[in-house]
């Protein structure tokens, strides 16, 4: 059986005007009057889980400000493993860290329904040559992501902390809001992410719903997702669960 592959749709240009995120986006400190322009040449793409918005070795041509969904950024490693080393939520930007240079350095992967405006690169950069305020918050993002990259590295991924103890805080980093709710990923991925087997991630799984401090939710959507015992969560994060 042939498998369908993952959709990709144009749905027309951006309209940053009436995007409830802005403040969140990279672009938050740029004025409405500025942005007329600046949304004419963004389209609005939608990503089914699967899909590729870029693949690692690509030409840089775009960057990509997530609405909606989350997006796995993906390394392969010289032997074909895959590894898994951030994830991106709404408001982050995927290719930020290529700006400057030729072609990605990692794949970006939907993990869900992703609903994202692709921004040229050239015309970004050209926006962002203009606009100072803008340079500054761009400066900022790509301080934030490397920052989150070396704790998802440290926390997370190294170490010899038990299973139990980086499941915990992967869980807490995808977090959605402030709230209970945690992004739920397929067990393949948590374990690309923990560098772990399946069979641990699900044994782990099992034992934090079994316990009462995961439960597993579908959203009005279909989305997948757990809710979660935070205060829970954090102790066994911080090595005392």
């Amino acid at each position: 059986m042939i498998k369908t592959p993952p959709q990709i749709r144009c749905q027309g240009r951006s309209n940053c005007n009436a995007c409830a995120l802005r403040r969140d986006m990279v672009c938050s400190e740029v004025t409405l009057e500025k942005l007329i322009d600046f949304h004419a040449g963004i389209d609005d793409f939608e990503f089914e889980a699967g899909a590729s918005l870029f693949a690692m070795g690509d030409v840089a041509e775009a960057v990509f400000c997530l609405r909606i969904g989350a997006v796995k950024m993906v390394h392969l490693e010289p032997g074909g493993s895959m590894r898994i080393v951030r994830v991106l939520l709404p408001g982050d930007v995927a290719g930020l860290e290529s700006i400057f240079r030729a072609s990605h350095e990692y794949s970006a992967i939907a993990i869900d329904h992703v609903r994202a405006c692709r921004i040229p690169m050239p015309y970004f950069l050209k926006f962002i040559d203009s606009h100072p305020t803008l340079q500054m918050r761009l400066m900022e993002r790509s301080q934030t992501a490397l920052s989150e990259a070396q704790n998802w590295l440290a926390q997370i991924v190294g170490g010899a902390m038990p299973a139990r103890v980086r499941l915990a805080r992967m869980l807490l980093k995808l977090r959605l809001d402030r709230g209970d709710r945690i992004l739920r990923f397929p067990g393949e991925d948590m374990a690309a992410i923990l560098g772990v087997t399946f069979e641990t991630v699900s044994r782990v799984t099992s034992e934090f719903v079994r316990l009462g401090i995961l439960y597993k939710g579908h959203g009005a959507s279909g989305k997948r997702y757990f809710r979660g015992d935070i205060a829970a969560l954090e102790k066994i994060a911080s090595g005392d669960g």
